[in-house]
């Protein structure tokens, strides 16, 4: 059983890493071993903790903010049967194990060595990643909602955690597939839009490979596509088909175009335009800008043979 376990976890660990590299996360450190700073606070059952393991680490500028390094910590955990039926214990001992993790690498001579490598820091921030996801239930199984409410986390001085469920990997997994597929990987880069907070010229890039922590768990993603010299904005949404949400996601894309682009593609997981064409329709002929509105065509990313038109 012992040996079973530590398969079905290393089997994980692979599906993280080989997500790691599909979202741009290139030469995350595998495996990294940190001094615990609170061997008591951080105890496990009797027994004073001397280290963390931390299964991936990894660092880079972000693009959203100028001057600010990111060390994301990467917890792992995988397992080949469903989610409990009561999973908020499950979660708890999770998410804590990795927050301990992050208090003490904060501290660690290996995020020191970490840093060395980069110039033009002004600031540095620790977040964490949990992948919680199994090869039992639906994959687009929701158990983060499940555990929204669970209390006790705030023990730890973690910063950020963002949780990732069967759902949320297969909602990124889907976009980024669809928009590669449909474009080809190397004309599809990640929108970076202006955040107030990215206004140096001379480190400023509005689009590229690699995806920021903050899409990880947020309900859209942005893509800039360059399609044989043809310049699309395009975004996928996490939430069904609605007329009022079309409209915000236009009034988002208008507003974060640097360019006027020459198409707008919006991807919804379940548009069908037998269904929805009318009601998009309708969405397009609300938008002010209409020049802009007339750009926008409305997909699923989710694969369909009805979708090949």
């Amino acid at each position: 059983m012992g040996e079973w376990s530590k398969s079905i976890g290393e089997h994980g660990e692979n599906i993280v890493f080989s997500f790691l590299k599909f979202i741009g996360w290139q030469a995350a450190i595998r495996g990294v071993d940190v001094n615990c700073i609170r061997p008591i606070a951080h105890q496990v059952s009797s027994s004073e903790r001397s280290t963390h393991g931390i299964d991936y680490v990894y660092t880079g500028q972000s693009p959203l903010e100028d001057g600010v390094l990111k060390h994301l910590c990467i917890s792992s955990k995988f397992s080949s049967q469903a989610y409990p039926k009561a999973p908020t214990s499950t979660f708890k001992s999770h998410f804590t194990d990795l927050a301990m993790a992050m208090e003490c690498f904060k501290r660690s001579p290996q995020k020191k060595q970490l840093n060395a490598g980069y110039t033009g820091i002004c600031a540095e921030v620790v977040s964490g990643v949990l992948f919680w996801i199994n090869d039992k239930d639906a994959k687009d199984h929701d158990v983060v909602t499940e555990v929204a409410s669970c209390r006790g986390l705030d023990d730890v001085n973690y910063g950020t955690i963002y949780v990732i469920d069967n759902r949320r990997a297969s909602f990124l997994y889907e976009a980024i597939s669809y928009m590669r597929g449909t474009y080809g990987a190397k004309n599809v880069k990640f929108l970076y839009p202006s955040t107030g907070k990215n206004v140096d010229l001379y480190q400023r890039i509005a689009a590229g490979d690699v995806l920021p922590s903050e899409y990880l768990t947020s309900g859209i993603i942005p893509f800039f596509i360059n399609d044989g010299g043809t310049k699309k904005l395009a975004v996928c949404c996490d939430d069904e088909f609605s007329e009022a949400g079309m409209r915000r996601l236009v009034g988002y894309l208008s507003s974060v175009a640097l360019d006027f682009p020459e198409q707008v593609i919006i991807a919804f997981p379940d548009f069908n335009f037998s269904l929805h064409s009318r009601a998009a329709a309708v969405a397009k002929a609300s938008i002010a800008n209409k020049r802009f509105a007339d750009l926008v065509d409305v997909v699923s990313y989710r694969s369909d043979f009805r979708s090949i038109a």
